[in-house]
This record gives C-alpha cells, sequence and structure tokens, in this order.
C-alpha cells in the first residue's frame, strides 16, 4: 500500500536530517510546502518531489553541470508490481480495517476506533457486518480535504524605542536604600 502523504518522521527519515532540523528549516520558511491536519504536519509527496527535483536543478546550475537532474529525481520511483496506466482500465476499490489503514497512514489510530472522534471528524467509512472497513482513496480524498495549507508565520516587528532616564529627584528610592537611610538616623541620634 501506497499512500502519498508523509509525517515530520518519515521525510527526515527520507532526506537523512533530524526531526529538529526539518522543524527548523519549516518555521524558517524552508523546505516544501507542509500541510496541518489537525495538530499533524504532514507533507505532500508531490510537494517533496517537486521541491527536491527544483532543489536539484538549482544545484546542478550552481555547480555546472548544466541542466541534467536525475532521473530519481524527477520521477518518483516505480515499483515492481505498480500496474501502467495503460493496464488498469478502473481502480477497484479496497476496503481495509483500521489497523491496515493506520499502518499506511501514518494517522492517529484513535481517528478510525473511536466512534464520537470518527463521526466528529467526518471521517469516510463503511461498516460491514460490524466490521469497520476504510477505503485508502477515500481517506486521502478525507485528508486532502480537511488539511490547512501551511505557511511561514509572519514575524511580528515591534519598534522598541528606549525608556527615557528617570530624573534623580523623581526616582523612588528601593527599601534597601529606605533602611540604610534610616539606621544612619539612628545611629547618629544615638551619638
Amino acid at each position: 500500500m501506497h499512500y502519498p502523504v508523509m509525517t515530520e518522521r518519515q521525510l527526515a527519515f527520507r532526506w537523512k536530517i533530524s526531526l529538529k532540523t526539518l522543524r527548523r528549516w519549516r518555521l524558517d520558511g524552508e523546505g516544501p510546502v507542509w500541510h496541518k491536519l489537525f495538530q499533524h504536519v504532514r507533507y505532500h509527496e508531490a510537494d517533496v518531489l517537486e521541491f527536491e527535483r527544483q532543489s536539484a536543478q538549482h544545484w546542478t546550475a550552481i555547480l555546472g553541470d548544466g541542466e541534467r537532474v536525475p532521473p530519481a529525481v524527477t520521477h518518483p520511483p516505480k515499483a515492481e508490481g505498480d500496474p501502467q496506466p495503460s493496464d488498469a482500465a478502473e481502480p477497484e476499490l479496497q476496503y481495509i480495517s483500521a489497523k491496515d489503514i493506520v499502518e499506511a497512514t501514518s494517522l492517529p489510530a484513535h481517528l478510525f476506533n473511536d466512534r464520537i472522534e470518527r463521526e466528529r471528524k467526518r471521517i469516510p467509512h463503511l461498516l460491514l457486518v460490524r466490521n469497520l472497513r476504510f477505503s485508502m482513496d477515500a481517506i486521502l480524498q478525507w485528508e486532502l480535504a480537511n488539511s490547512v495549507r501551511g505557511g511561514v508565520p509572519e514575524a511580528v516587528v515591534q519598534i522598541v524605542e528606549p525608556e527615557p532616564e528617570p530624573d534623580a529627584s523623581s526616582r523612588v528610592p528601593r527599601w534597601h536604600e529606605l533602611v540604610r537611610e534610616q539606621d544612619g538616623e539612628r545611629c547618629d541620634s544615638v551619638r
């Protein structure tokens, strides 16, 4: 089963970088377009491949290799078992269990197992003789429809003006300064 959406962890593993680095890049506005599905950050495979292709073209132009881009970046690798587009007349629907859909999509299991959560988030499902089943295509369409395209948070620029120095006469003395003055007055009166 191939699901064209990746989690942060899967993308970091693919690029052999740390999760922290990928998150820092995302906050700095670098890297591929990301999408947010509820509180989960996800990367669509098409966006990742486009970013990799653009990066490869950028580096080949800088290094002087001309327009030669590695085919692994321009075209996703085809598995041997994948049917060619001409072979498949119509895609057949396969309904799979919640466990299999969680494994394929890397989404949290409670979204699929909890009835209230499923209904609240309107996750497409089918109940076949008390067996809960999901369609991979329907889940993908649901995720694409419900994810929010991420953007770089706008930096808030505040102009900080330095506070003017208060006059010595208008300054309120601190408590330890008052105590020293009072102690000094007591000592002076005793002598």
